[in-house]
């Protein structure tokens, strides 16, 4: 048995029609959503015909009324089970409005007024989580940051002790050969091949083209993958596809 799986941050409403092309061509089992708008939601389940889970991290000021912003899963034509959303920083019950910070001239979300969640579901014979870990200035691997990872990484072992494996996907918002990817890289398998440098879309972030490979597919080792690979012109950052199945 195996498993095609998708996971793109997909910067809000932003790029949806793109989104959607890559959907329909690439017809992922599983898909796996970063920076997703809660009212967003239908438009994806009709997309892929089935209920989505979704895990709230901030209310976003530039999105109005409906302003809720998060990270989902969700499976083509089927139920996931034993959906679990648990939090390792803020909670669902006090998520607040993100508040932005400037360093060095730089514009971005201040880390403390988001959420962070493990969202994981089970599918078939497979366990899969999402998350989106905090941002930092520069790429840098702060303290608050690591902090995040080692809290991210405890709650992923338990989840993979239990389940006989995992695959933990998301955007870590941590350069691969930094500290918090190398916090995370000891105790998952870095599945995205090495040849991949970056996993930003210069063509559509606003910052354009950066060398930081932060979104990251992570495994336990009786899991494999194949076919692991990015697709530009989808979102500000690429979107990571894979076939997950056991060793």
């Amino acid at each position: 048995m195996s498993l095609s799986i998708a996971s793109i941050n997909i910067e809000r409403s932003r790029h949806l029609p793109r989104v959607a092309a890559f959907i329909e061509r690439e017809c992922p089992e599983l898909l796996c959503l970063q920076e997703l708008c809660e009212r967003d939601i239908p438009f994806f389940e009709a997309l892929m015909g089935g209920t989505m889970a979704f895990a709230p991290m901030a209310q976003h000021p530039e999105e109005g009324h409906a302003n809720v912003v998060g990270i989902g899963m969700l499976a083509r034509g089927a139920a996931l089970a034993k959906v679990k959303a648990e939090y390792y920083s803020g909670s669902r019950e006090r998520i607040q409005e993100m508040a932005f910070v400037t360093l060095e001239g730089k514009r971005m979300a201040d880390p403390l007024s988001i959420a962070e969640v493990l969202l994981s579901a089970s599918l078939g014979d497979f366990r899969i989580a999402v998350t989106h870990l905090n941002v930092t200035p520069f790429g840098s691997s702060t303290p608050y940051q690591r902090e995040s990872a080692g809290k991210l990484i405890a709650l992923a072992q338990a989840q993979a002790s239990e389940a006989g494996g995992l695959l933990l996907t998301g955007d870590f918002n941590a350069p691969r050969g930094g500290a918090t990817f190398d916090l995370i890289a000891e105790h998952f398998i870095d599945g995205v091949p090495a040849h991949y440098t970056s996993s930003i879309d210069g063509s559509l972030h606003r910052a354009g083209e950066i060398p930081f490979m932060v979104d990251g597919l992570f495994h336990t080792p009786g899991y494999r993958l194949e076919n692991a690979r990015l697709s530009t012109g989808v979102s500000d950052h690429c979107a990571l596809s894979c076939r997950l199945s056991r060793a």
